[in-house]
């Protein structure tokens, strides 16, 4: 009797041993697993829009969203000749629904409207404002005045095929030109892939 018990303790020790070989082996491979590479997509659209106007992106993935919050957390970065940028980091291979968004200050917007039976000036920007977007607290206190027209935009991130192909020495390679977009795509300075593309504000 005092035998088996020694015998049964030994099996018992050497399954435990084999579960935590198994659990450990899991775990290894879960930590080496490589993340899904991502890319960084440069939006850029020219829109005129005056001092108390400024432009955001809503869209279906994340970062992006449709509610106002969502919206409000991505803003545009103005910069002469009236051409707005932003820069959203996506996962390769995502397809993303996207549009353009304009808000305005509330109290401007008021204040154009207590006076809207006479003259009121549109101040717009110079080459001398700021290229930067206002503090995120000035944003939320905005309200969205207009969507860009026409269906949502779509974008195609690249795959991890066609960044691999990619050439690191080489120069921006165009993926698509159409009326309303064109789309290149390069190696940034740290060897990222940057996807720069290039819209045009009104639909045909």
């Amino acid at each position: 009797m005092q035998i088996q018990r020694v015998q049964l303790t030994r099996r018992l020790t050497h399954r435990q041993v084999s579960r935590t070989l198994r659990i450990n082996t899991v775990r290894a491979s879960a930590n080496g697993r490589e993340a899904a590479p991502t890319v960084r997509v440069k939006f850029s659209v020219h829109y005129r829009a005056h001092r108390h106007q400024i432009l955001c992106i809503g869209g279906s993935q994340l970062p992006l969203g449709w509610s106002f919050l969502s919206i409000a957390k991505m803003p545009m970065a103005w910069n002469p000749d009236d051409k707005w940028t932003c820069e959203v980091e996506f996962a390769a291979g995502q397809r993303i629904e996207y549009k353009y968004v304009v808000l305005e200050e509330q109290e401007w917007t008021n204040l154009a409207d207590k006076y809207a039976q006479g003259y009121v000036e549109v101040p717009y920007r110079t080459a001398a404002d700021p290229g930067r977007p206002p503090d995120p607290r000035e944003i939320v206190a905005m309200a969205i005045v207009a969507w860009q027209p026409g269906p949502n935009r779509v974008l195609q991130v690249p795959s991890e095929d066609e960044i691999k192909r990619l050439n690191s020495t080489s120069g921006p390679v165009q993926r698509e030109r159409t009326y309303n977009t064109a789309e290149w795509i390069r190696f940034d300075e740290s060897a990222k892939p940057l996807l720069i593309r290039d819209d045009v504000w009104g639909w045909p």
